[in-house]
């Protein structure tokens, strides 16, 4: 492969001592591949059309202009890529319309350069290649274009996936001095010409240095671009960790998530205009990361847009945000350290992926503010367009100081009410700062205003020997360890840092920890090891699939018989189904599943719900319902109407709510939700009667569990009755019975074999109805239909002549729940409740 313009020999000829160590971590030795000295580029196509795994070409230190090279469909292998390398680091630059383009390739790495370059191409592009890595370079380009300076992508025509990016690598790298449009780094995918759209994959982009990205632009110049919004539902997988952002402005969104299940960990923003956003796709996991306002001032883009240093702002269903500091930000609204605006749509509810959707089961845990203008800010609702309010947000654990404005606020007034929970948050207003925005206060399980008597050292605000313990207020995810990789024992220190004396692993980064010349031997890796939690399961059979993230080899063990996993064991990142067996109890269960490596172990919880005990039992539906008090607008008819925002309420001792079933039947299980049944127990007792006078109580006094608003059961003796009361003896807090839905089940004497059958056959819909609804049985002859509301009163009454399908117009009907009485030609009769809503 010799001629006029190269030099086969071997590497370590000539070359300085100091070169000696970089050399040999990223080359395999003389005596096992083929090293090739470039001393002229233009023939080094085709030494790569020639090339085998393991071989190094190695380009001779200098200055090259329009240094093109478009790799297609060539392989290195695992552990032996092809390296393309600059003599020395730093020591080769490229200038004009450098770039490369490796397309259906893998195994290849690229390091050492300096793209000093200008024109319309991405420096380096990857079209549905793998492992390539792309790593120790400097990227600068001068350009009038929205240019996308390395893109990770699919091949434009390949619909059949054949050929997707995955296990790419961009590491120890230098991004500097963007002044247009487009990305530093774009992590995209590939479509099969319709609506599957999936993102590149396990891509990782890790101790990189991202600096100067301005003036800010209207849109698209975000730093990294995880995804878009087509692609939002895709998982990617992809992790960012250990880079250093500074005077990234170019756009809202330092970095923009717009994906699944990806990582974006122990990073470090100063003095960036903007936030890490979670713009699109769910399941994200923010952890140990550092954003430092570094006194940057409030700026002004060229559209008269206010800029501001930002943390976190999270749209989606799912993430977890953990151990993050933030510290001298002056960020609001949009760029609030940490943002939760309202949406403008609900997950699963939307057919456009491009929506604002809201935040929904969100754990904001562990995370500190420091000296921010502003703290935590809940509710911005866009002028109106964002009505969708949060649900499920958990704030826990978190550690909140200023001297500024509110630690929490409600941006236009927009409590979330329920829709955010609060659990063992230390907060401490100084100076003109307050508590809240609108002057709430928190229970002290919520919040405690105290001192958290931190200490500052290393630029840090970190917490003492004296800082307050509090236990996790969150058991939903595993937190064991600190932002500083430290121990986090089950009772630790509110905030990102745990106070501990053992070493410190992660720290804010500086320039000379990250970019080309961070060091000069390959960063010894962290051993990774995780797994995603899941949903809990259904009582029946069934299977979900966890995610295992990790550089190591592990196994899967399982502490009980009905839980079992597959596969076991493996190394690296991994899917993992988990089966559990049907439960036929009526008590949820819980199991563990342990994953343990040669140095890490880590746990995931399982729990399975039990069998719902109203199966095989009829429901019986009320004729009418009673109460002996009730408050103004909180009736009793609101217990069986299917809205859990209505309640039937009554003040004292001994209130009364007494259903009518109409005739005997046999009761054997009650099911209640109850008003605030997530954050108070109520105590009540279940009488039955079967005249309406004398009443007999089958139950001791009973409390429900203050864990849920959902329903929740309680069985009694199986009981002839036609009356069930409960009867309330108030709540944990007030003298208050409050019930929100009450469902009675048993043994339904109203109907007959052939009454079941005709119960079977008649069919409502649709159900809800707003003006009319349908009636239909093509088995039976119905000769007469009755409509009766809550309270008993029949309200319309029809006689028909109909085999298939009768019509009944119900557009005068007020919202509300409502009986249906249907007969047939036999006098056969059957009941179906229905719902008219607005």
């Amino acid at each position: 492969m010799t001629n006029n313009y190269l030099s086969l020999r071997s590497i370590f000829y000539g070359l300085k001592k100091q070169h000696v160590l970089f050399l040999a971590f990223s080359l395999f030795t003389f005596c096992i591949t083929a090293q090739t000295y470039v001393e002229d580029p233009d023939d080094i196509e085709d030494l790569l059309n020639e090339a085998s795994p393991g071989d190094v070409f190695i380009i001779k230190n200098g200055t090259y202009n329009d240094f093109e090279l478009s790799i297609s469909e060539k392989h290195g292998a695992d552990g032996a890529p092809i390296v393309i390398q600059a003599e020395t680091v730093g020591g080769v630059t490229l200038t004009g319309e450098s770039h490369f383009v490796f397309k259906k390739s893998s195994y290849f790495t690229l390091q050492g350069f300096v793209f000093d370059a200008e024109g319309d191409n991405s420096l380096v592009k990857l079209e549905g290649s793998n492992n390539i890595r792309i790593t120790r370079n400097v990227f600068e380009l001068q350009t009038e274009e929205s240019i996308k300076w390395i893109y990770i992508g699919g091949i434009w025509d390949d619909h059949t996936f054949q050929y997707t990016s995955h296990d790419n690598r961009i590491d120890h790298n230098t991004f500097q001095n963007k002044t247009t449009p487009g990305h530093y780094i774009t992590i995209d995918g590939t479509n099969d010409g319709d609506e599957d759209f999936r993102q590149s994959t396990y891509d990782r982009i890790d101790h990189n240095y991202f600096k100067n990205n301005g003036p800010r632009a209207d849109n698209e110049q975000e730093s990294i671009r995880i995804g878009w919004s087509e692609m939002s539902e895709s998982s990617g997988y992809t992790t960012v960790e250990f880079n250093l952002f500074e005077d990234c402005d170019g756009d809202p969104e330092i970095v923009s998530v717009k994906s699944c299940d990806n990582i974006v960990r122990h990073n470090t923003f100063r003095k960036s205009y903007g936030t890490l956003s979670l713009r699109h796709g769910n399941r994200n996991r923010i952890e140990g990361n550092y954003f430092f306002g570094d006194d940057k001032a409030i700026g002004t883009s060229d559209s008269g847009a206010t800029l501001y240093t930002g943390g976190i702002r999270v749209y989606g269903t799912d993430h977890v945000i953990i151990n993050n500091y933030f510290e001298n930000l002056e960020g609001t609204r949009w760029d609030a350290p940490i943002t939760i605006t309202q949406g403008d749509a609900i997950d699963g509810e939307s057919s456009s992926l491009s929506k604002h959707f809201r935040a929904e089961r969100v754990t904001i845990a562990y995370n500190t503010l420091v000296d921010n203008t502003y703290g935590i800010e809940i509710g911005f609702d866009n002028n109106g367009n964002y009505s969708k309010k949060v649900k499920d947000v958990m704030f826990a654990n978190n550690l909140v100081t200023g001297k500024t404005n509110s630690l929490v606020n409600y941006v236009d007034g927009n409590d979330q009410g329920d829709g955010v929970t609060w659990s063992n948050n230390l907060m401490y207003p100084e100076g003109d700062a307050s508590l809240t925005s609108d002057n709430s206060t928190f229970d002290s399980n919520e919040v405690t205003v105290g001192n958290p008597y931190l200490e500052y050292k290393d630029g840090v605000w970190y917490s003492t020997e004296t800082s307050p313990l509090f236990t996790a207020g969150v058991t939903s995810i595993m937190v064991d360890e600190d932002i500083e990789g430290q121990s986090r024992p089950d009772e630790s220190n509110a905030g990102a840092d745990h106070y501990s004396t053992e070493s410190v692993r992660y720290a804010p980064l500086d320039p000379e920890d990250v970019g080309p010349y961070s060091d000069e031997g390959e960063i010894e890796e962290i051993d990774q090891l995780s797994i995603a939690t899941l949903d809990t399961f259904s009582a029946e059979s069934e299977t979900q699939t966890t995610t295992v993230t990790s550089n190591m080899a592990w196994e899967i063990t399982a502490d009980q018989d009905w839980i079992s996993v597959s596969p076991a064991s493996g190394e690296n990142n991994a899917t993992v189904d988990v089966l559990v067996s049907e439960n036929t109890t009526t008590e949820e269960r819980s199991g563990t599943l342990t994953i343990t490596s040669s140095t890490l172990s880590r746990t995931l919880n399982i729990t399975q719900i039990g069998k719902d005990p109203a199966d095989g039992l009829d429901e019986l539906v009320p004729d009418s319902v009673s109460a002996s008090e009730a408050q103004e607008s909180n009736g009793p008819e609101n217990t069986l109407d299917d809205d859990f925002d209505t309640r039937w309420s009554a003040e004292g001792d001994g209130q009364i709510i007494t259903y009518d079933l109409g005739a005997l039947n046999t009761v054997s299980l009650l099911k209640i939700a109850f008003h605030n049944g997530d954050s108070r127990k109520t105590y009540f007792e279940i009488a039955v009667s079967e005249n309406g006078t004398d009443f007999t109580k089958l139950t001791e006094e009973l409390e429900s569990s203050g864990t849920t608003k959902d329903y929740e059961n309680f069985m009694i003796d199986a009981t002839q009755a036609r009356y069930v009361q409960v009867i309330g003896y108030g709540n944990e807090n007030s003298a208050w019975t409050s019930l929100a839905e009450v469902r009675i089940y048993g043994i339904d004497s109203k109907l007959s074999v052939t009454d079941n059958t005709l119960a079977a056959d008649l069919k409502l819909y649709p159900n809800p109805a707003q003006n009319e609804i349908n009636i239909s049985d093509a088995k039976q002859q119905l000769s007469a239909i009755e409509i009766y509301n809550i309270q008993g009163q029949m309200i319309l009454s029809k006689s028909i002549q109909s085999s298939v399908k009768t019509t009944i117009d119900v557009s005068r009907l007020s919202v509300g729940t409502y009986i249906l009485k249907a007969s047939n030609t036999n006098n056969e009769t059957t009941f179906k409740r229905f719902i008219i809503k607005n």
